[in-house]
C-alpha cells in the first residue's frame, strides 16, 4: 500500500529491547529489520534517515557532525550506550545507522574506500537493504558528507560569507556574486529581498527521525547548489516543495538546523523575527517553554505557520515522542504563561490540537475516504488555501495521517474533512486540513506528511511510487503551496505584493 506509514514500539516494548539486549547478544543483525521489527516493516517509501548538517554562522559555515540528543557520532555509535534513551543501542539506533557522517555502522556508502571504489554500495539506514543507483560521489552520503575527502564536496558546505555579500564578491566560487547569491537573502546583510519572504524550514526537532526525512535539503541551513536546476539538487523529500517556493520568485529559503532552538526577539541571525513563514513539518521531539512562546509571539506579531501532522503511534526513531506528542505538546506550552501552570489543549491559543488517531483507525479512515479527503466545510471552496494561484484544491492526498480536533470556532475552522468513520467514533466528521487565526498570524494545519512527499530522499534514493507531490487524483501541491501564500499574506499576488521581512 502507497505511503503506508510506520507505527512504533510502546514504551514498555523500547524498555524490553534494552533488558533483552542486556540479557542476550544484540549484535544490529535483528533490531531495525522489515523481517523482526514492525516499526521497520513498514517502511514508507518517501523517507530514510538523517544526515548530520554543516551549519552557516552568521561568518560563514559551520561544520556540525552530531545531532544533538540523539546517537550520531561514532563514539557514541561505539560505547554500548543507549545514548539518547530511544531504547536502541549504537547501530540498532537508526540515528547511527542513517547518519552519513557515522561511518563505524558500515549502513551507508559514506567513506572514502565506498566512495571511490567505483560501485553503488548497497544501504541499510532503516533496517531494508536498497541500492539508491548512485555511485561514489553521485550519491549525497559522499558528496555532501564533510568526512568525505575523496570528493569535491567542498562547495556543498560552503555559502557566501556576511561580509562578502556587502562587498560583493564570490566568496564560495558557484559563480553568483554578492546580492545576487540566494545565500546573501538571510538576515544581516545588506541585500533588499525584492518582494521576497523567508520561508524557514523546522529541522530542529527531529523531522529525519527515523525513517522521516522531511527536510529540503541535507546541507544544513542553506540548501546547495544555492540555484537548483531540479529538485534532486537538493537532497530530501521536502525538496520538490522548496525548488517550487524558491522558483516562483516569492520565496527565500532556510532551514533551522537541529543544533538550534526556536526564538523570538533575541537577536539571533534565525531568529523567526527574521522570517514571514515557519514550516513544522511532522516534529519527533518535544519543544521546550521558550520555543513553545516564541512560536506563539511569531504568530500572534503577523507570521505564518504550516504544521504538518501524522497519525499517533509514528514514533519514527523510538525515542517516545511522535507527531501527536510533540504537536499538542507545542500548543499546550503556548498556553502557558511564563513560569505558571501549562495550558491545557482545549484552551490552547490556536484553537485546534492533533487527534488521537492511532495507526489502525488511519488506515480504516484513508480506505474508507479512498486515500483521498474530498468533503469541504461550507464555504470552504473559495478560501485562499483551496481556490489560489496554484490553482483549486478538489481533494487532498490521505496516505495513512492524522485529523484535528477544533477548540475554538472563532479562530479556527477546518476546510477539508475526513468522511465520517462511525465504527471508529467520527460521527461527525474529521478536520484534516484547518486554518486558524491568532493575533495578526495565520495558522495552516494538514493531516499528513506524505502528501509534501516528492518521493526522493536524503541518501538519493528516488521512488516515483512514493511521489504524492504530484498526485494526479488530488492537488497536493497546489493545497501546500496555496497556504504558504496565505500564511506569507500574498494571497493577492498580482495585484498587491508587499515584502515582508
Amino acid at each position: 500500500m502507497l505511503y503506508q506509514k510506520n507505527f512504533s514500539w510502546s514504551f514498555m516494548l523500547s524498555l524490553l529491547v534494552v533488558l533483552s539486549c542486556a540479557l542476550f547478544a544484540c549484535d544490529g543483525s535483528n533490531t531495525n529489520d522489515p523481517e523482526t521489527d514492525p516499526d521497520a516493516a513498514i517502511i514508507e517509501p518517501d523517507a530514510a534517515t538523517p544526515l548530520d548538517d554543516a551549519s552557516a554562522g552568521d561568518a560563514g559555515p559551520e561544520l556540525i557532525l552530531g545531532v544533538p540528543g540523539a546517537e550520531s557520532t561514532d563514539e557514541q555509535c561505539l560505547n554500548g550506550i543507549d545514548d539518547d534513551e530511544s531504547g536502541y543501542l549504537d547501530c540498532d539506533d537508526f540515528w547511527c545507522s542513517g547518519t552519513a557522517t557515522v561511518q563505524v555502522c558500515s549502513s551507508l556508502e559514506n567513506t572514502d574506500e565506498l566512495c571511490s571504489d567505483g560501485v553503488d554500495n548497497a544501504e541499510k539506514p532503516t533496517g531494508k537493504r536498497y541500492s539508491d543507483g548512485l555511485a561514489d560521489c553521485l550519491d549525497p552520503d559522499c558528496y555532501k558528507n564533510p568526512r568525505v575527502t575523496v570528493c569535491a564536496h567542498t562547495k556543498a558546505l560552503r555559502w557566501e560569507s556576511i561580509e562578502s555579500c556587502a562587498a560583493e564578491t564570490d566568496s564560495d566560487e558557484d559563480g553568483l556574486n554578492g546580492c545576487l547569491d540566494p545565500d546573501c537573502w538571510v538576515a544581516g546583510t545588506n541585500c533588499a529581498l525584492n518582494g521576497k519572504t523567508r520561508v524557514l524550514f523546522d529541522n530542529a526537532h527531529r523531522q529525519r527521525a527515523g525513517n522521516g526525512d522531511w527536510v529540503v535539503d541535507i546541507s544544513g541551513r542553506l540548501p546547495w547548489p544555492s540555484i537548483p536546476e531540479s529538485e534532486t539538487d537538493w537532497s530530501g523529500a521536502l525538496s520538490s516543495m522548496g525548488k517550487s517556493l524558491f522558483d516562483s520568485g516569492y520565496y527565500t529559503i532556510e532551514t533551522l538546523p537541529p543544533h538550534e532552538a526556536l526564538s523570538f526577539g533575541t537577536g539571533h541571525s534565525q531568529d523567526l523575527m527574521n522570517y514571514g513563514v515557519l514550516v513544522i513539518p511532522e516534529p519527533s521531539v518535544h519543544f521546550s517553554a521558550d520555543e513553545a512562546r516564541a512560536v506563539l509571539a511569531f504568530v500572534e506579531s503577523g507570521g505564518g505557520i504550516l504544521i504538518i501532522a501524522d497519525h499517533a503511534e509514528s514514533d519514527r526513531d523510538g525515542n517516545g515522542w511522535d507527531s501527536v506528542q510533540s504537536l499538542n505538546d507545542l500548543f499546550k506550552r503556548a498556553g502557558q504563561a511564563e513560569g505558571g501552570i501549562e495550558g491545557t489543549l482545549e484552551q490552547n491559543p490556536f484553537g485546534f490540537s492533533v487527534s488521537e488517531v492511532g495507526y489502525n483507525a488511519s488506515k480504516d479512515i484513508d480506505r474508507a475516504n479512498g486515500s483521498r479527503a474530498t468533503t469541504l466545510d461550507e464555504g470552504a471552496a473559495t478560501h485562499p488555501v483551496l481556490s489560489g494561484r496554484h490553482g483549486t484544491v478538489r481533494a487532498a492526498g490521505m496516505y495513512v495521517g492524522g485529523l484535528f480536533t477544533i477548540h475554538d470556532t472563532g479562530k479556527a475552522r477546518a476546510l477539508i474533512h475526513a468522511l465520517p468513520l462511525g465504527s471508529a467514533g467520527y460521527e461527525s466528521g474529521s478536520p484534516y486540513v484547518v486554518v486558524s487565526e491568532v493575533g495578526q498570524g495565520r495558522v495552516v494545519a494538514i493531516g499528513d506528511s506524505a502528501m509534501l512527499n516528492d518521493g526522493t530522499d536524503s541518501h538519493g534514493r528516488r521512488d516515483a511510487n512514493a511521489d504524492a507531490w504530484n498526485a494526479t487524483d488530488a492537488q497536493n501541491a497546489a493545497l501546500v503551496l496555496n497556504a504558504i501564500d496565505w500564511l506569507a499574506k500574498k494571497e493577492g499576488i498580482g495585484e498587491s505584493d508587499n515584502a515582508t521581512q
